[in-house]
C-alpha cells in the first residue's frame, strides 16, 4: 500500500515510544504484503481478526467470530446474489464479493472501477434501501469511502476488538495510556474506545467534521 513520506515519518516516531496495533479492514493476506515491521498485536478484517505479537491467530478472539459469523451467514449469501443480480439488471459496473479468511464470512465489499463514482453512489443508495427493509438485515452497517462500499454485519466492528486488544494491554502494561488514530468514519467507534483521538486533516472524518462547522 502506498505511504507518504510524512505518513511514514509519523509512523516510526510513534513506533519509537509506543506500542503500534494496526486496526484494519485488510484480511490476513492483504496484511501479509504491507512491508511494515510491527511488533504488537494486529487487529484485520475489520475487527474479524486479531494476531499476536508473533503474527499468530489469537485462537479465543478467532471462536467468537466463527460462532457470531455463522448467525449471519444466510443473510450474507443472500445479500451478494441480490447485489450481483441488481448490477446485471441495472448495468453497474461495480464488483461485488464477500470476504473471507480462516473459513469465516466476514462482509461484502463492493468496488467501481476508476471514473465510475456515480455507480457507487447509485448503489450506496440502493444497498441502504435494502438494509432499511429487509429484516433479516437488521443491524446491518454501510460504509462508503471513495470507490469502496463496505456492508458489515452488526457483529463485526474494529471497536469490539480493539477493546479486547486494549484489555490483553492493559493487563502487561497497568496504566496504559491509549491513542486511537484513524481517517474514515467507520473508525471512530473504535477510537473512541482510546483515551485520545488522533486525525489526520486530509481525511473523511476531518471533511465531515469541518464541513459541519
Amino acid at each position: 500500500s502506498y505511504a507518504s513520506a510524512a505518513q511514514q515519518s509519523v509512523l516510526q516516531l510513534l513506533q519509537q515510544t509506543m506500542e503500534v496495533v494496526p486496526v484494519t479492514a485488510r484480511n490476513l493476506n492483504a496484511f501479509g504484503r504491507v512491508r511494515i515491521d510491527f511488533c504488537s498485536a494486529a487487529i484485520l478484517n475489520y475487527g474479524g481478526t486479531v494476531l499476536d505479537a508473533g503474527g499468530q491467530l489469537d485462537a479465543e478472539w478467532l471462536q467468537r467470530s466463527q460462532r457470531a459469523s455463522k448467525d449471519t451467514l444466510e443473510a450474507l449469501t443472500a445479500l451478494e446474489q441480490g447485489l450481483l443480480a441488481h448490477c446485471e439488471s441495472t448495468g453497474l459496473a461495480l464488483s461485488v464479493r464477500p470476504i473471507s479468511d480462516h473459513g469465516v464470512a466476514f462482509y461484502i465489499v463492493i468496488k467501481s472501477p476508476p471514473g465510475r463514482l456515480q455507480d457507487i453512489a447509485a448503489m450506496a443508495a440502493h444497498c441502504a434501501d435494502v438494509c432499511q427493509h429487509d429484516p433479516a438485515l437488521a443491524g446491518f452497517r454501510l460504509h462508503r469511502n471513495g470507490n469502496n462500499i463496505a456492508l458489515l454485519p452488526p457483529w463485526l466492528d474494529k471497536s469490539h476488538a480493539v477493546a479486547y486488544v486494549k484489555h490483553q494491554l492493559a493487563q502487561r502494561h497497568p496504566g496504559v495510556v491509549t491513542f486511537g488514530m484513524g481517517d474514515s468514519l467507520v473508525d471512530l467507534a473504535f477510537m473512541n474506545e482510546c483515551q485520545y483521538m488522533i486525525v489526520p486533516a486530509a481525511s473523511q472524518i476531518a471533511q465531515a467534521r469541518m464541513g459541519a462547522l
